[in-house]
């Protein structure tokens, strides 16, 4: 399966079915995780653990969200510069890897209990838990809390339509799908991207061949949804074949309600 497969395959599985990782599965994962890196610089690490406490099964705390999960991967970086811009990108990494292998995932930022995952890993000085995921095998059934997080008239496509998120030369030009030329399906792959409550909190304005990213919010996840969406970006335009490079320019446009973070350009 391929990256962009991967990408619109992905769902969020809150109901697992208890059956843990196989060990073929646990060192195809471990291997993936050793032969890839935060992009940016960033210091982050990915640890796969299954939850155990003196080799019996541990719970962990989840507020509910996540049902019959039995292994998990954990998102733990260093404080710096693109720090959760560049370890979400890893995780996504991670996430898709994952996803191709038949396995469900779910990102959890904030519903988990911090306490009960730290007892599975030994944190380094300077490191933080930032994100947690579930890795297993979807049960396929829906619990009332599904429902609640997830309505069904929202599984199919809750994202916001290509033209009121991406922009052609600055944010007064909605650029169109027709329009956006070689990136179109690299954007189209953001678009699908996750993000936290789905408010896709990114935006980007193609002017030329070079393609401006943002950030239209500052609550506490938006550096991670735009991690997430440039690995979507970059990933895709690897597996096309389009050549570029992320570069933090000086002269992207200004906008009073985005922030302004890195630039693609082509190559």
């Amino acid at each position: 399966m391929s990256i962009i497969e991967a990408i619109r395959k992905r769902e969020s599985v809150r109901t697992y079915t208890d059956e843990r990782l196989t060990h073929e599965q646990v060192n195809e994962i471990e291997r993936f995780i050793g032969e890839t890196k935060a992009p940016f610089g960033v210091d982050a690490r990915i640890v796969l653990i299954h939850a155990e406490a003196d080799e019996k099964p541990a719970k962990l705390g989840t507020y509910g969200y996540i049902s019959g999960a039995t292994d998990y991967i954990m998102l733990i970086y260093k404080e710096s510069s693109f720090a959760e811009v560049g370890s979400a990108y890893l995780f996504e990494q991670i996430v898709l890897f994952c996803t191709n292998l038949g396995l469900g995932t779910c990102w959890l930022g904030g519903s988990f209990n911090r306490g009960s995952f730290k007892k599975q890993v030994d944190l380094l000085l300077g490191e933080k838990l930032r994100i947690v995921s579930p890795i297993g095998y979807n049960s396929g059934k829906r619990r009332f809390l599904d429902s609640l997080i997830k309505p069904k008239k929202q599984i199919k496509n809750p994202r916001k339509p290509f033209n009121t998120i991406f922009y052609n030369k600055d944010f007064s030009s909605p650029l169109e799908e027709n329009t956006a030329g070689i990136y179109f399906l690299p954007l189209e792959m953001v678009r699908l991207g996750p993000s936290a409550n789905n408010k896709q909190s990114w935006r980007v304005v193609m002017n030329g061949e070079i393609l401006h990213f943002y950030k239209t919010f500052s609550y506490g996840f938006s550096d991670i949804d735009l991690g997430i969406a440039l690995c979507h970006f970059e990933q895709s335009c690897i597996e096309l074949g389009i050549k570029g490079r992320f570069k933090v320019l000086d002269n992207a446009p200004a906008n009073k309600s985005a922030q302004y973070t890195i630039s693609w350009i082509s190559e």
